[in-house]
């Protein structure tokens, strides 16, 4: 039993790999179908730029969360509001207006 199983997911597994080099080579190409081989996809996938983040000294913390005893600062307003959300139960006011 345990047999027909693990042939059954690696049946799965590879129709998977077969369906992501498939989107990989529409999606390099621009839209376009193409006869890429993997090797191919694969050169053309290490040559994109992973976009860096920001590490957190670099961030200029410009928000002060303005609760009692809470010293959080944030880089971006929407960062704070998320904190006040999530840390400290603020509702932004237009929670009201999504309410059903």
């Amino acid at each position: 039993m345990q047999g027909i199983q693990q042939m059954e997911l690696e049946k799965v597994m590879t129709e998977r790999n077969d369906l992501k080099t498939k989107v990989l080579k529409y999606e390099l190409l621009g839209g376009e179908l193409a006869q890429l081989d993997d090797e191919e996809i694969m050169n053309q996938l290490e040559d994109r730029k992973k976009k860096s983040r920001r590490s957190a000294a670099d961030i200029d913390r410009q928000f002060f969360c303005s609760f009692n005893n809470c010293k959080k600062a944030y880089g971006t307003e929407a960062s704070l509001t998320q904190h006040q959300k999530l840390k400290h139960g603020q509702n932004s006011g237009m929670d009201a207006y999504f309410r059903i």
